[in-house]
This record gives C-alpha cells, sequence and structure tokens, in this order.
C-alpha cells in the first residue's frame, strides 16, 4: 500500500533571478532524482498558444505543451514552477507521466542553486514553424557550454518530446 502521509515537499522559493526575471532557487539541499514540483496551469489547446505567440503578445508566456494538442498554461491557475528559467547546463529535468508534468533534480542541488530545465524549445506541430527571427529565442543563461538560444539543436526539434512554450 502506497504512504499516504503528506510529505514535506517545500524544496523551493522565488527570487530575482541572474537570468531572467523571476526564478526558482532551492530552499535547501535536494537529491539527485528528486521530484520538486508538478508544472501546473489551465489546460489549454496548443494552437491557441501558437495563435498568441504569432500575434506577438505576451513576451513571457508562461506555457508546457504536454502533447501534440494541449498544452498548460501556467499563467492562469499555475504555480511557481512556470518560474523555472532555462539553461543549457540544467540541474532538473521535466518528465510527463499520465497527462501530469513533474520537474526532477537531474543532480544534487545546493541550498540556494537556481533550479533550471533546458526548454529545447521547437514547433508542436512541424508544420509550424518557430519564424526567422531566433533573437527571440536568446539564452542568458551563462553556462560554459551555453549555445546561445533556448531553441533544441537541430537534431532535436524534430525528435523530441513536446517541452516548454515560453
Amino acid at each position: 500500500m502506497p504512504d499516504t502521509k503528506p510529505q514535506n515537499r517545500d524544496f523551493i522559493r522565488l527570487g530575482q533571478s541572474p537570468i531572467e526575471g523571476t526564478g526558482v532557487f532551492a530552499k535547501r539541499a535536494i537529491p539527485r532524482g528528486t521530484r520538486i514540483i508538478e508544472y501546473i496551469g489551465e489546460r489549454v489547446p496548443i494552437n491557441a498558444v501558437y495563435h498568441v505567440i504569432e500575434e506577438g503578445r505576451p513576451s513571457h508566456l508562461y506555457g508546457f505543451a504536454l502533447n501534440d494538442s494541449t498544452a498548460i498554461d501556467g499563467a492562469r491557475h499555475g504555480n511557481d514552477a512556470r518560474f523555472f528559467n532555462h539553461s543549457c547546463e540544467p540541474n532538473c529535468e521535466p518528465y510527463i507521466f499520465g497527462g501530469h508534468v513533474y520537474i526532477y533534480a537531474m543532480r544534487d542541488i545546493l541550498p540556494a542553486e537556481e533550479l533550471t530545465f533546458d526548454y529545447r524549445l521547437g514547433p508542436v506541430d512541424s508544420a509550424m514553424p518557430l519564424g526567422d527571427d531566433e533573437s527571440h529565442y536568446r539564452c542568458g543563461c551563462g553556462a560554459a557550454t551555453c549555445r546561445g538560444t533556448l531553441l533544441a539543436p537541430p537534431q532535436l526539434r524534430s525528435d523530441e518530446t513536446p517541452g516548454d512554450t515560453r
């Protein structure tokens, strides 16, 4: 029988990020493999998310592509997970289980460390191009191996599962 006792998952706090705007930081040490938080928000048709992007509003969209037809809009009824910033050398990674997105620690994380994952942006529908202006996808992570963009490396853009749509 699964453990039904509530667990203390109070791992995170929000703060000013050196990467971009508001970020998520570890309140305490987080061991590798720990489920940190579920990415929640209103479920919306993926086409609605891309329509907003195509119109050029808003500049920061908090969304996570769940599958080919649905995105989770973290700005609508979302939680602190929407503030995870991108990094080309992330310490976290999202996993989708049963229609839910959870963010896990990829390695041991130190207290006060900013929590990040690689957005690996790309079109959810290969017929929907990202556009020609890659300046909208500039990366500011500062990692030694920074690729300079939030976009997935070209070889992953068609093979990756849907991910963050910010």
